[in-house]
């Protein structure tokens, strides 16, 4: 479901979505859609000398699929409203302004804050199912203004966290990766370390033959907060 649009950034990995509202889109998002840990994508267009891998330039054919998407999490939310504290008199209320002034602006916006975890390609001929290529990291190239913001089902969180020895291979044993995890933690928001965890239980349902493994590492992310908070 998409929810915004990409309209700031404040670092490669740190991008501000605006969350549509009832005017902007046919279906607007529920509060849901973009909960505190909630997985997104942003689907990015890369022209044939952007599909390269280990130097080599990927041939494309016509008859070919090329799609990839840019996975990001969201850790924090604002509240937009330049309006607040302006107690002067109005003239019309915000029903009459409605109806007498369709194009007046709205200042008032949801903004959702996304740090990016990584990127999900799929390739391949278009009569076969496509192949799958997950990157976990930092994107060589960044996001672009307008790119429209979608939540991520289960199935696509649970697909991006699932990796190869290799690239685009079938019927290779697969593992659960976390390979973001150490540009997360890198960063310097009192939010982050809380996000990881929001993470984690959501793995936990998406992977319960790992259940072991994830407890240990939520209770080794729960010990680190509470000795930073502590101080």
């Amino acid at each position: 479901m998409i929810i915004g649009k990409i309209v700031k950034s404040s670092s490669h990995i740190n991008y501000v979505c605006q969350i549509y509202g009832p005017l902007e889109i046919e279906v607007p998002p529920d509060v849901s859609d973009f909960a505190f840990g909630r997985f997104v994508r942003v689907a990015v267009s890369l022209r044939r000398s952007d599909l390269s891998r280990n130097g080599q330039e990927r041939v494309q054919n016509n008859d070919e699929a090329f799609i990839c998407y840019i996975v990001g999490v969201i850790y924090d939310t604002q509240l937009l409203n330049p309006s607040f504290g302006s107690l002067g008199p109005r003239l019309s209320t915000e029903t009459q302004v409605e109806l007498f002034s369709p194009d007046y602006l709205s200042e008032q916006a949801v903004l959702v804050h996304l740090v990016v975890l990584g990127m999900m390609e799929q390739h391949g001929p278009l009569s076969s199912p496509l192949k799958i290529r997950i990157v976990h990291g930092i994107p060589s190239f960044p996001l672009e203004l307008n790119s429209c913001v979608e939540t991520m089902t289960d199935e696509d969180v649970h697909r991006f966290h699932l990796f190869h020895d290799q690239g685009y291979v079938q019927n290779q044993p697969e593992y659960l990766h976390m390979g973001y995890l150490p540009h997360m933690i890198a960063q310097r928001n009192s939010l982050i370390p809380l996000v990881i965890l929001r993470i984690i239980d959501q793995l936990e349902l998406l992977f319960p033959q790992h259940l072991s493994l994830l407890s240990i590492l939520k209770r080794n992310f729960a010990w680190r907060l509470k000795v930073e908070t502590t101080g």
